[in-house]
C-alpha cells in the first residue's frame, strides 16, 4: 500500500513494516490467541470441552499452518486483561471432518494447562 501525504502523516513519522518477516513468529513463547463465547469457556473450565475447532479457511490456515506456537490462550471475549482465560501448552492440531467440512482440531485438555482465570477480574491460578 503506497504511503500518501496528509496533515497527520506530516506531523508523525510513517510506520515502516518489514515484509520479509510478515507472518513470522518472533520468540520461543509465541502464543496463539483464540476468542470464545462465555458458554464455551465455561465448558472448557468444567472439562467437558477438550478440543477447540476452527474451520479450515484461508484465515485460519494463515494463523495455524507452519507456525511454531508454544502456547495457546483461550479467552472469553475481547477486551482488557481482566477477562476469563486459560493459558496452556500448544500441541498443534489435527484436521478432522465435522459435518462434511474440514476443521482444525486443537487439543485443549487440562493436562496442557499452565494458568487460568475463571471469572472477570478474578485471581489468576497456576495449574
Amino acid at each position: 500500500m503506497p504511503f500518501h501525504l496528509s496533515k497527520s502523516n506530516l506531523e508523525s513519522k510513517p510506520k515502516v513494516s518489514n515484509h520479509n518477516n510478515a507472518g513470522k513468529l518472533k520468540n520461543e513463547n509465541a502464543t496463539l490467541y483464540l476468542i470464545v463465547y462465555k458458554d464455551i469457556i465455561k465448558s472448557i473450565f468444567k472439562g467437558v470441552k477438550v478440543i477447540e475447532y476452527r474451520e479450515c479457511t484461508d484465515y485460519w490456515k494463515k494463523r495455524l499452518v507452519d507456525k511454531p506456537y508454544t502456547r495457546l490462550r483461550i479467552t472469553n471475549g475481547y477486551g482488557n486483561d481482566t477477562r476469563p482465560y486459560v493459558l496452556m501448552k500448544y500441541q498443534g492440531y489435527d484436521i478432522v471432518d465435522r459435518n462434511g467440512t474440514p476443521h482444525y482440531a486443537i487439543p485443549i485438555n487440562r493436562e496442557l494447562w499452565l494458568e487460568q482465570r475463571t471469572t472477570i477480574g478474578g485471581k489468576i491460578t497456576k495449574c
